[in-house]
């Protein structure tokens, strides 16, 4: 959907993240340099004044937003981890794409309380304002929610990240928010809302993001446990028989409840500490470590509060392992 005052600066599948992976996240909140970028049809950029949201299908109010709206009315900070969900081509491939931030903006939940949303509604459509093609398919992104989560009070109509208005490489001036879910639910430059009775048919919901397993076609909603080490990295070297801490961070959709750490690859594992969440932030976990000289294999496993476990390998969430180098 193609409006005046917004034009492409970058076409194409664009990828940005910290050169040392997930080994640079060593903050609580994750710094913008810090969090990943990624586009599946390149940066819009829309100029605040021409931008608006339009909310239609099955409301009892159909309206059409502007920024002032949405600055006038009722905001929330909500800080959660943000994670990409990877390649839709290649979903068994863990990418790590991670990071923590604090979300300022709109609870969708107003805006669907201002437009009026049916009771007959039992989804709703999000569409993004860029244009372009994505692995062979051009049209527009647009992704689905189930009302449930529609209505979630974490839901947001993002206008800020870590206290700073969203830029355009963010999905300014508006982005949907959705934490919990893998980011490919939060849409970027957001251009409109529909309320309907069905699951979207756009290709960004039924060819791409959707999982096949043995009890058939899961949409790719609800962050997986997951967790990775931040330290040591593998450009460490340290001393024998010296006392260091394992540490790194652990999250997913529901918290996480335990993590376990192997320094022999795999071949026993100790229960780290894990520390408390706040709304849908990631868990800092430790292991005191003394380790001997020579080569060690670090793995990290989390398991979460309704006993879903990290799997080992072949998934998004796969574990993440550490080869490190103890002179």
């Amino acid at each position: 959907m193609t409006r005046t005052g917004m034009h492409m600066t970058k076409k194409g599948f664009s990828f940005q993240g910290p050169v040392e992976g997930v080994h640079a996240l060593n903050s609580w909140i994750t710094a913008e340099d810090d969090l990943f970028l990624v586009t599946h049809m390149g940066f819009l950029e829309i100029d605040p004044n021409h931008w608006h949201l339009d909310i239609d299908g099955l409301v009892g109010n159909p309206v059409k937003l502007r920024l002032a709206d949405l600055l006038a009315m009722p905001q929330r900070e909500y800080m959660s981890f943000h994670e990409c969900a990877g390649s839709p081509l290649a979903p068994t491939i863990a990418k790590r794409r991670i990071g923590n931030v604090v979300w300022k903006g709109v609870p969708l939940s107003l805006v669907l309380e201002r437009a009026k949303i049916s009771s007959d509604a039992s989804y709703v459509w999000t569409s993004g304002l860029e244009w372009g093609s994505y692995a062979e398919v051009e049209e527009p992104y647009q992704k689905d929610l189930p009302i449930a989560k529609a209505l979630a009070e974490e839901v947001l109509l993002a206008l800020e990240i870590n206290g700073r208005p969203l830029s355009m490489e963010r999905g300014g001036p508006v982005r949907l928010v959705v934490p919990g879910w893998y980011g490919t639910n939060s849409v970027k430059w957001l251009g409109s809302i529909t309320a309907a009775d069905r699951r979207s048919r756009s290709a960004y919901t039924t060819r791409f993001y959707n999982d096949h397993t043995a009890w058939g076609v899961r949409p790719v909603w609800h962050v997986a446990p997951e967790s990775v080490i931040v330290s040591p990295s593998p450009s460490d070297i340290l001393p024998a028989d010296m006392p260091t801490t394992i540490w790194g961070w652990a999250w997913g959709d529901n918290q996480i409840s335990s993590v376990e750490v192997s320094v022999d690859g795999g071949g026993s594992w100790q229960a780290a500490t894990v520390g408390p969440r706040e709304d849908r932030s990631w868990q800092r976990f430790e292991l005191s470590w003394s380790p001997r000289a020579g080569q060690h294999l670090l793995i990290c496993q989390c398991t979460n509060e309704v006993g879903e476990r990290q799997p080992l390998a072949d998934a998004r969430n796969a574990v993440h392992s550490v080869e490190i180098n103890v002179a």
